[in-house]
């Protein structure tokens, strides 16, 4: 809000897990870097300001809106 004034965005860019050197030992799904950039710029010409960029990152997304329950719905399950 603070840069808003001055023309200035600022958004949150939230990626599980992208194929960089730093993932190279997680064996999981990755999105290439090439696939986060469009996404990224494509967002931010959208103006939004919070940017899901995988479905991993979107499932937390989700759950965290839902509570604990919704992220590990084994805990409520009898």
């Amino acid at each position: 809000m603070e840069l808003a004034p001055k023309n200035v965005s600022v958004a949150g860019l939230h990626v599980a897990f992208m194929d960089t050197d730093m993932t190279a030992g997680i064996d999981a799904p990755k999105t290439s870097p090439t696939d986060i950039a469009k996404i990224a710029i494509d967002s931010i010409e959208a103006d939004l300001y919070e940017i899901i960029a995988d479905d991993t990152s979107r499932n937390v997304q989700q759950g965290l809106a839902g509570g604990v329950a919704a992220l590990y719905p084994q805990l409520f399950q009898k």
